[in-house]
């Protein structure tokens, strides 16, 4: 247990706190978060309350290190691959197809679908045009997404799925969503999106990086930061779906035989004969992108409401 900055950070109680939360919502559309590394993909465990003692093991192995006025986790968890590529291959089906049947699930609530509508309608890539001399320089930073409007979606889905967080604070690039929290106390979402937008440019599609944020506030746009929670993610469920790399690869790796696997990001060049070429991604897979990450937020948003319901059960002011 670590004790500081009024909070007291205890891992056994968190993982009652979760195992409860894992029972209530089993037979959910939430389950597809509680297999990708609590419980083996290939079991069908049936009622999970008669698998606590396998649960409350699983859950065991999370430890919160601070660091000054900085709360790291690390989470020893093992996994269930043998790290063979049949194996690998064999858990990445099985938990797809869990994943693809909670989305079923999901995207069957009318409400979801129609906020997706409003929010979605840009395209994930676009076009480059650049001279064949310089053609493979630039392909090797395929595929090319479009950045500013995966930011301005990641901004929205953040403020329709953390309505709560309804005050922002704007300091240079860093962005930060907060609510009251307790006493003097606020609580806030913050992120700049560079490393997404560097990683974009590299032609990765990384999930944005927030930071959970415990502050006073000094004035409008003054804040002393009490605690950071390096990564605005439940510890036991990170990530909470599968990642956006993880997703990707999904999608653009296609297995051909026993040992060999093709990869195809879906990019594609158009030589305009005027010494210049067009490179340009494929329609087929933009709309399963958006609604992953639509559902990643969703997610997201469920389950570290679960994590900042311990960290105000814990947080003492007065301390």
């Amino acid at each position: 247990m670590n004790k500081f900055a009024h909070i007291k950070l205890d891992e056994k109680r968190f993982a009652d706190q979760t195992l409860e939360y894992i029972l209530k919502n089993q037979n959910t559309a939430l389950g597809s978060s509680l297999f990708l590394d609590i419980l083996d993909p290939r079991i069908s465990y049936g009622d999970l309350n008669d698998h606590i003692e396998f649960l409350k093991e699983r859950l065991s192995h999370l430890i919160f290190f601070v660091d000054y006025d900085t709360v790291k986790f690390k989470n020893s968890l093992s996994g269930f691959s043998d790290h063979t590529h049949r194996t690998t291959r064999l858990l990445n089906k099985i938990t797809s197809e869990k994943e693809n049947f909670s989305k079923e699930i999901f995207w069957a609530n009318a409400k979801e679908e129609e906020n997706y509508q409003k929010i979605s309608q840009f395209n994930c890539f676009e076009d480059k045009i650049v001279s064949e001399a310089k053609l493979y320089n630039v392909l090797v930073n395929g595929p090319f997404f479009n950045v500013k409007g995966w930011i301005l979606y990641y901004q929205a889905l953040l403020d329709l799925k953390f309505a709560e967080f309804s005050e922002k604070i704007v300091s240079g690039k860093t962005i930060m969503k907060y609510r009251p929290f307790k006493g003097k106390y606020f609580i806030g979402i913050e992120t700049d999106y560079q490393s997404c937008k560097i990683n974009f440019r590299k032609g990765w599609w990384e999930t944005p990086e927030y930071e959970l944020i415990i502050f006073e506030k000094i004035d409008a746009k003054k804040i002393k930061r009490i605690v950071t929670f390096e990564k605005f993610v439940h510890p036991h469920f990170n990530p909470p779906t599968f990642s956006f790399t993880g997703y990707f690869g999904t999608k653009t790796r296609q297995d051909i035989s026993e040992i060999e696997m093709l990869t195809d990001d879906g990019t594609r060049k158009e030589f305009l004969g005027d010494g210049s070429v067009r490179l340009y991604n494929t329609d087929e897979f933009n709309n399963d992108y958006k609604r992953h990450a639509y559902y990643y937020y969703d997610m997201l948003y469920h389950t570290t409401k679960e994590y900042i319901r311990f960290i105000e059960e814990t947080f003492n002011p007065e301390e």
